[in-house]
Order: C-alpha cells, then structure tokens, then sequence
C-alpha cells in the first residue's frame, strides 16, 4: 500500500526518493501522485518545492508490488458464530469471517466487486476501526482456500432498527481506483500519441500505484490520443481497447489486466429440472442486433477512408436488413477487420444474454465457478432447444438467509468477447 510521508525539516524530494526506493530520480514518481504539487515553485533540478508538513504519498515501485505478501492475519474475528464461515475477509491485519449474507461479482469486461452483510456492534474496536470510512484499505477476499481478488474497500453503510443492527461492507479492486477517478493534474498535459495501449496505461496507474498485466497482444501504437479533464480514466482506456478488440477487467492481485477471453473446454453442464440448475432467463434485445456491422478508418488529408463488414448471415437469410455503422478512430487498413469482428461479438453480448442460477459455488469436480469459463445448457423454457455452449461472461456468487448459497451466471454466444464466432443459436434445432 503507498505510504505517507510527511516533510519535515532538510527534506528534499530526491532525498526523500533515496529514503523510500534507494536512488535520487524516482522523485518524479513521487510527483505523479501528489497533484497538489503541480503548481508549485521548482528547484534547480525542476524538481516542485515542498514545505514542512506536507503529506506526500509515496507510490509502491513495481518491484515492490510484486514483491508483496499476502495479508498475514494475526487474529480471526468471528462476526457471527451462527454463520457460515468459508467467506473470509483479510485486512488490517485480521481475518474477519461469519458474514450472514454476500456478494461476489467477477465479470469479463468491467471490474470485480463484492458486498458483505455483517451484524454490526459499534462497542466493537476493530469493528469500528474496519469500517471506518473513506479509509480505502487493503484487503483480500478468499472463499474456503481459493483467493478471489485483492482490493480496497469503501465506506460502510450501517443499516439500525429497533429489531436489528446489521453493516453492508463493499469493496472492489485496486485497480479500480481508474473508475472512479480522473487524469491527476500531475499528468497534464497528457502526451500518449505514438504509445499503445498498455504503455498509455501504465503511465496513467502508475500514479496510483496500479500495476498493469497484459494477457493478449495490444496491437498498434495510437497515432492521435485525446482525453479530456472530465473524462474518467476507465472510459477512456476502454474506448482505446475497443479500437484494438481487447478486454478491461482485473487480476487476481488487483492489477489492471489487459486481455482478451480465450474459449475453454465445457467445465459444466446444467439441466432444466435436474440439480443444481434453479432457473433460466433469456434476455434477447431486438435493438442490439444487426445485419452487417460496417467499420470505417478515419479519413485524414493522406488517405481516403477504408471499411470493413461483418456480416450477420443469421439475420440476412431470414430477410432482415439492420445496419450499424462506426467511424474506428486510430485503426487502420491492417487492424481494420480485427476491430470490426470485435465490434460484432460486443453486438452479440449485448443482444443474447442468458441468466442462469444454479445452487452452490463449485462444479462436481470441487473447481469454483469463475468468469470466462465454458458451460453446456439445456432449458427449453428458456428457449434453449438442444445442449449449448455458452460462455460466462459474468459470475455472481450470493448466499442470504432465505436463499442460501447461489451462482448466477451471466452467458453469452461462445466468442462474443472476442470476435470468433463459431456456433448457432441456442434456439436452432
């Protein structure tokens, strides 16, 4: 976690870099992240001025946020004995487990996210100083021995009633600080022309110290990037990773993950009528589908713009015509059909959706239901006509009092997410 340095006395920022990372020039670092420090006078080494009292923050270097271990709990609190007690929340050194109700949210294309319930006891010390707000800690979410994600957590909402005192906790991942946050002013101006997409951003998490992973190939250089002031960070990374068909999500250790889904073997398979499947719901949105998805490179006083088409022969053979057309800034005649392709799995994703929720969290093989992984289908009330593949794009795990242990599953068409579309429909017989 970045610590705080207060100035005092004789202190100089490229001191204060020997003191935290052992060399002089990562006194820039320490700028990034202190925006406050932006207008301030500089030295002979342009380096800005700092005062005594001044809190810096002192962002974690790469190699230290590797080098990180797991949050080691000294005691284990117990918030409810009555119940389950395989969710475990780690932070402040302390393991807190017995939450009476939870969800856990990972999802392909956005952020992972969890919410706990708990009894809330404000007698309680470390209760108090767990869920004291706007503190943003660390913590890790494990289920039995299995990590879910390492994160933050936000301000806690207690919920009192003459019958009852219960708190919900939520929490998300490091990364997601880019979510929620705007460019500081310690990056302006902004100069990310001629980078790709993970250099742009790791110059951007950098400064919140967000360690960033790839897990596919990010394609070009951009030749032209803009953002504006009040654009947040994560929308303006994922409209540069729509023009390159690659994904925004987290890792496991809270980092920025660059990726594109890979299509797996089917890991389960579920039936109607048959345990543990509990229900189907399709969501077929008419307005999201198209018969061809049409993708422009913009036109410049050099070349005249190109195009590429997707074609929807499912929609063209039954006499459909629908177009969509899109204007692929900073894509040109090489990654022109790559992004196109993309562009039609995300038509696909939004237009069939399935919400299956099934009882438990683990597959007959022990393995935890996870995003991205490969499931078989059969719900005929759900016009799922014949065993089908379908992808999970989003996985929920959920337990209440009056529901007990659930996962619902968010599906979608096999290769949606990523352009390689190579099946029917569930409703083709």
């Amino acid at each position: 976690m970045p610590k705080v340095h207060t100035v005092a006395s004789g202190d100089l920022l490229w001191k204060i870099s020997v003191k935290y990372y052992g060399i002089p020039g990562k006194w820039t670092d320490i700028v990034k992240a202190n925006p406050q420090l932006k207008e301030r006078k500089t030295a002979s080494d342009g380096s800005p001025i700092i005062r005594v009292g001044d809190n810096l923050i002192i962002p974690d270097t790469l190699e230290q946020k590797e080098k990180k271990a797991p949050i080691q709990a000294k005691q284990t609190i117990v918030l409810d004995e009555n119940a389950k007690k395989d969710l475990a929340l780690y932070c402040d050194g302390k393991k807190f487990t017995g939450f009476t109700g939870y969800t856990v949210v990972c999802s392909v294309d956005t952020f992972d996210a969890f919410s706990f319930s708990s009894v809330w006891d404000s007698s309680k010390k470390e209760l108090r100083d767990l869920f004291r707000p706007f503190t943003y800690k660390e913590c890790e979410v494990y289920f039995d021995s299995d990590l879910i994600f390492k994160g933050r957590l936000l301000p806690a909402v207690p919920n009192v009633s003459p019958d009852s005192k219960t708190i919900t906790v939520q929490g998300y991942p490091l990364c997601a600080v880019l979510n929620d946050s705007t460019l500081p002013d310690s990056l302006y101006p902004p100069e990310y022309n001629g980078l790709d997409l993970k250099q742009v951003a790791e110059n951007i998490a950098g400064a919140f110290s967000v360690n960033v992973q790839t897990k596919t190939d990010v394609g070009d250089a951009f030749n032209s990037v803009e953002i504006a002031p009040e654009d947040k960070i994560l929308d303006f990374l994922k409209k540069l990773a729509e023009q390159r068909g690659v994904f925004l999500s987290n890792a496991q250790d809270g980092s920025l993950l660059i990726w594109k889904p890979e299509q797996e073997e089917v890991s389960a398979t579920f039936k109607e009528g048959e345990q543990p499947f509990i229900s189907c719901v399709p969501t077929l949105d008419g307005q999201q589908m198209f018969s061809h998805v049409t993708g422009f490179t913009k036109v410049d006083t050099d070349n005249d713009s190109e195009k590429y088409t997707f074609e929807n022969d499912y929609l063209i053979k039954h006499g459909v015509l629908r177009c969509y057309s899109k204007v692929m800034q900073d894509v040109d005649s090489t990654g022109l059909e790559n992004a196109v392709k993309a562009m039609a799995g995300r038509m696909f994703a939004s237009a069939v959706k399935y919400t299956l929720t099934v009882a438990g969290h683990r597959d007959k093989n022990g393995k935890m239901y996870r995003k991205n992984m490969m499931v078989s289908v059969l719900a005929p009330d759900a016009e799922i006509y014949k065993e089908t593949k379908l992808q999970v794009d989003e996985v929920q795990l959920k337990r209440s009092e009056s529901e007990g242990e659930q996962t619902v599953f968010s599906l979608v068409i096999p290769g949606s997410r990523t352009g390689e579309l190579n099946g029917g429909f569930a409703w083709e017989e």
